[in-house]
């Protein structure tokens, strides 16, 4: 589960978040860009940015007691975030997405490829996936798959349960 606080604090869920891993042992906990933050919400995994990595030493962030995952959009980011100690690899945007302002255009499926072909680490493909899309997303290899506008339109949780239980194939799973 990775909380994304772009445009509200996360300060004030700090103390629902801190009880999650007892509440819920088998969730992962990723906080997005507040490597400070997981670590005294004792978070599985942080996510940074390229931006973000600035504020960090690479050895330093290697050294951190949990999961890294580093945005990369191009090699030369992927070559830095193996640098940073990078456990996870989210690369994209694969299509167009709303959910953020769009730095990079657009990967595609092919490059989301040949990204996991080449990734020493695993991939989490990120931007614009969908009902439409999940299957070629899936046929890359990639393990992992972002879905955050997606996933809020779902009317139901009923629907929600079909889509994970439709997830649940052979190469498709979160880190370990």
């Amino acid at each position: 589960l990775q909380l994304r606080f772009k445009e509200r604090p996360l300060a004030p869920h700090r103390t629902e978040i801190a009880q999650w891993p007892a509440r819920f042992p088998r969730t992962r906990v990723i906080v997005n860009d507040e490597l400070e933050a997981a670590l005294e919400l004792g978070a599985w995994g942080v996510h940074l940015g390229q931006q973000d990595l600035d504020r960090y030493d690479p050895a330093a962030l290697r050294r951190a007691p949990l999961r890294v995952g580093i945005s990369t959009h191009d090699d030369a980011e992927l070559e830095r975030a193996l640098e940073y100690g990078a456990a996870v690899l989210g690369f994209g945007p694969i299509f167009a997405t709303d959910t953020k302002a769009l730095q990079h255009a657009p990967q595609g499926v092919e490059r989301l490829r040949r990204m996991v072909q080449r990734a020493p680490r695993p991939v989490i493909a990120i931007g614009g996936i969908g009902a439409e899309t999940l299957a070629a997303v899936a046929d890359t290899g990639v393990p992992m798959v972002a879905m955050i506008a997606y996933l809020e339109r779902f009317p139901d949780a009923a629907a929600l349960q079909g889509l994970l239980d439709a997830l649940r194939r052979p190469g498709m799973h979160g880190p370990r």
